[in-house]
């Protein structure tokens, strides 16, 4: 039920992504990368079991190869990946600064952009499109900034809605 609920607020994000970046001045093409600041978030607080989140990672996978005209499976192979490595990375990492947020963001916001960047120009190699590598860093910068307030979104929910989130969250 946790995931579930967690999965359609990111699903609402993700329609919501065009207005921020017609709102926010100087966004451009960038928009904040909610799914995988959700992704993190799943993989980071290590509560349920690692299929739910797998699963939540290959359906926001799924919507953004929909979304995005990409090839069918090709950033949910890249999602489930990043959450499996982020929760192999769990007990490394302590997350739980702003900071730590911000950083794990934008860093994996742009280890995605790459891999999919690089994914596609050996699907479909055509000339130039290793040009579209120049809106990694501002797409970088920009979930580095969403990271933070959503990871702040999602623990509230988790705190609302289920008992067993810790009063401290990702937080503390």
């Amino acid at each position: 039920m946790r995931v579930t609920v967690l999965f359609f607020l990111t699903v609402i994000t993700f329609l919501i992504e065009p207005l921020l970046m017609e709102i926010i001045p100087y966004l451009g093409t960038a928009a904040p990368e909610f799914g995988i600041i959700t992704i993190i978030y799943l993989a980071h607080s290590v509560k349920g079991s690692p299929a739910r989140g797998a699963g939540v990672s290959l359906l926001l996978g799924y919507l953004m190869d929909l979304y995005s005209g990409a090839p069918v499976g090709m950033h949910a192979f890249v999602y489930v990946s990043l959450y499996f490595v982020l929760r192999l990375l769990s007990t490394k990492i302590y997350g739980h600064t702003i900071m730590v947020q911000a950083l794990m963001g934008g860093i994996f916001s742009g280890l995605v952009g790459f891999i999919i960047i690089a994914i596609d120009k050996w699907l479909n190699p055509i000339p130039h499109s290793w040009d579209l590598l120049r809106v990694v860093p501002r797409q970088m910068i920009v979930t580095a900034l969403f990271a933070p307030p959503w990871f702040w979104v999602l623990w509230r929910i988790d705190r609302a809605f289920f008992y067993e989130a810790s009063p401290e969250g990702v937080f503390r």
